[in-house]
C-alpha cells in the first residue's frame, strides 16, 4: 500500500526464531499495527519458526509475505541476550500488568537467590532481564499471551524512546548506532534515525496475534502426517530430512489455517490492517 511500510520484528533464542511480529506502519492514520505469527504455525512441511535456521531471512520475509498477503519491507532479528542490552540502554521501561504472571517453571536468580518468575497485577518498571522474563514466559499462560505481552513491552520501548528529549542528532545517532551493533537487520542507521523523527508520535495499535481463537486450528500430526513427511529419517539421509524429522516430532501438535486455506489468514490481516477486526 503506497506511502505504508512493513517490518518484520523477530527475536531469537538459539538458531531458531521464537518471536515473529508483522509490523505495519501508516502514515495517513499515524498507527504501528503489530501482529503477531505463533512460531507453531506450519507451512510447506515444517514450522515457521525454523525458516530461518534453514533457508536465512529472506526466505523467512517470502514465506511470511505469502502468509499475509502483504509484502514485507524490511526485517530486525535481535538476540534473546542483545534484547536485555537494549532495554537498558534506554533506562529500562515502564509496563502496566493487569493481572498477575506466575510461572514456577520459570527459574530465577537475583541478589544471589534462586526463585520462580512472579509478576504481581500493576505497574512495573522493568530492567533488560526482567523484561525479557515477561517477555518469555509461556509455559502457564500461552503462546498468544506471551505475544500480547511482548506487544506491551515494544509499545513501551516505544514510549520511553518518545519521552527521552532526543531533538539532539548526536546523541539519537549514538543510540541508533548500539542497538544496531546489537541486532541482524536489512534497516541502516540513517534509516533508523528517519523512522524516529517520522513515526515518533504514532498510535502503537497491539494485541493482534494470529491464533487457534480466531483463524487457526491445531492438529495433532500423528503416524499418518509423521510417515508422509518420510520420518523417521534413515540412517542414511540428508541432514534437512533429519532436521525436519526433529522439528516435526510424532505426536506433535501445530496450527495450521482453518480448512487449510491460507486465504482465511490473509482475511484476518486485511481486517486488523483496514481496522474492522
Amino acid at each position: 500500500m503506497d506511502g505504508q511500510l512493513n517490518i518484520l520484528v523477530a527475536g531469537k533464542h538459539g538458531s531458531l526464531v521464537d518471536t515473529m511480529i508483522f509490523t505495519n506502519i501508516d502514515p495517513v492514520k499515524k498507527k504501528i499495527t503489530l501482529i503477531s505469527l505463533p512460531r507453531d504455525l506450519h507451512y510447506n512441511g515444517r514450522k515457521i519458526n525454523s525458516i530461518y535456521f534453514f533457508y536465512g531471512m529472506e526466505e523467512l520475509k517470502r514465506t511470511l509475505t505469502f502468509i499475509s498477503g502483504y509484502e514485507i519491507d524490511k526485517y530486525i532479528l535481535i538476540d534473546m541476550y542483545a534484547f536485555i542490552d537494549v532495554i537498558d540502554l534506554i533506562g529500562g521501561v515502564d509496563v502496566h500488568l493487569d493481572r498477575p504472571v506466575v510461572d514456577p517453571t520459570y527459574k530465577t536468580f537475583d541478589g544471589g537467590e534462586w526463585g520462580t518468575l512472579y509478576y504481581r497485577a500493576g505497574d512495573h518498571h522493568l530492567s533488560g532481564k526482567q523484561a525479557l522474563r515477561l517477555a518469555r514466559s509461556r509455559y502457564t499462560s500461552s503462546d498468544f499471551a506471551r505475544s500480547e505481552r511482548q506487544h506491551m513491552i515494544l509499545a513501551a520501548v516505544k514510549e520511553k524512546a518518545a519521552g527521552l528529549g532526543l531533538g539532539d542528532a548526536n546523541l539519537l545517532r549514538n543510540m541508533a548506532q548500539k542497538v544496531l551493533e546489537k541486532t541482524e537487520t536489512d534497516i541502516s542507521l540513517a534509516e533508523v534515525i528517519s523512522y524516529y523523527f517520522r513515526y515518533n508520535g504514532y498510535e502503537v495499535n497491539g494485541g493482534h496475534v494470529i491464533s487457534s481463537g480466531n483463524v487457526l486450528t491445531s492438529k495433532h500430526t500423528g503416524d499418518d502426517a509423521f510417515k508422509a513427511a518420510g520420518c523417521p529419517a534413515p540412517a542414511d539421509a540428508e541432514d534437512e530430512l533429519k532436521a525436519k524429522c526433529a522439528n516435526i516430532e510424532k505426536g506433535q501438535y501445530i496450527l495450521i489455517p482453518r480448512n487449510n486455506n491460507w486465504n482465511t489468514v490473509r482475511w484476518y490481516f486485511r481486517e486488523i490492517m483496514e481496522g474492522t477486526a
